[in-house]
């Protein structure tokens, strides 16, 4: 069992100045305990940002506000979500177990890092963790990304996609920026698919005017407690519908309801994944009216 330091400061300065010397950012910790008792990303210490006041849904005028420490579970369970923004309801639901989603939460769901299990075992340095490989183009990628790169990883949050497809913002300790933002494409001066900053942490996430209709699909290996194949969100605002998918590439992905798979070629073993992308599209679209 690897060792570290627990704090959990009530100061947001507090916790941006531990999280810029090097420590690791914790809401439920599902994901990241999991990380540092095997070494996948260490550090010496572990901030928890519940004592924040980062928790709470609120509903205000036509949009809703979610704090970062909120859990999946309130997500899922609030009845204004429920009525008006069904589609990150359904989102909430897919997540993990019941018992992960008590404990999980918004903000850690966005940031929680790639299910690849080359990523993730304990005696790898894949490419993504800084090494000179990504284990998966020359291994078994069949659960993995749709389009070539140094890392064929996919996105693994459910809410990503929901969120996405409904243009929501995203707050942080030190800016505001469409959700889209806080993502990018790894790079070899940077192995990470987040955009936040040292010191910087995710406050809250805010929808600002609920859709007309939404919906989120879902295909994985068992109808419970499984990580998305592939996951596919709409909205509808009007007669605008837009999608969202994960499961398909390093990011969550805008996608074209007319051409999901448009620059999503496949690679060896993911073609196949092209064809179910099509499918949950269709469906989430039929979902939303399109």
């Amino acid at each position: 069992m690897r060792t570290f330091d627990y704090v959990r400061p009530t100061d947001a300065d507090e916790a941006s100045t531990r999280l810029r010397d090097g420590a690791r950012a914790m809401g439920g910790g599902t994901d990241v305990l999991t990380q540092l008792d095997r070494g996948i990303l260490p550090a010496d210490e572990v901030v928890d940002l519940r004592a924040l006041g980062l928790s709470g849904i609120a509903h205000d005028g036509d949009g809703v506000r979610i704090g970062a420490t909120t859990s999946v579970a309130e997500v899922e369970r609030d009845p204004g979500i429920r009525e008006r923004f069904a589609g990150l309801q359904q989102a909430a639901a897919a997540v993990g177990s019941p018992q992960l989603r008590e404990m999980g939460t918004v903000g850690g769901n966005l940031c929680q890092q790639v299910r690849c299990w080359y990523f993730r075992h304990p005696d790898l340095q894949c490419w993504l963790r800084g090494g000179e490989t990504c284990y998966a183009q020359i291994g078994d990628h069949r659960k993995h990304g749709l389009e070539p790169g140094d890392c064929i990883s996919v996105a693994p949050s459910d809410l990503a996609a929901a969120l996405l497809a409904m243009d929501a913002q995203v707050e942080t300790s030190a800016r505001r920026m469409p959700l889209a933002d806080l993502y990018r494409r790894a790079s070899a001066e940077q192995r990470s698919t987040l955009t936040l900053e040292p010191g910087e942490f995710v406050t809250a996430v805010e929808v600002p005017r609920a859709p007309d209709a939404s919906a989120y699909v879902i295909a994985g290996e068992r109808a419970a407690w499984s990580f998305a194949l592939v996951g596919v969100a709409a909205a509808r605002f009007g007669a605008d519908v837009r999608m969202a998918a994960i499961g398909v590439s390093n990011l969550p992905r805008p996608i074209d309801p007319d051409d999901p798979a448009a620059g999503l070629p496949g690679l060896e073993m993911t073609r196949w994944k092209r064809r179910l992308l099509e499918t949950l599209a269709s469906d989430a679209g039929a979902a939303v009216g399109r």
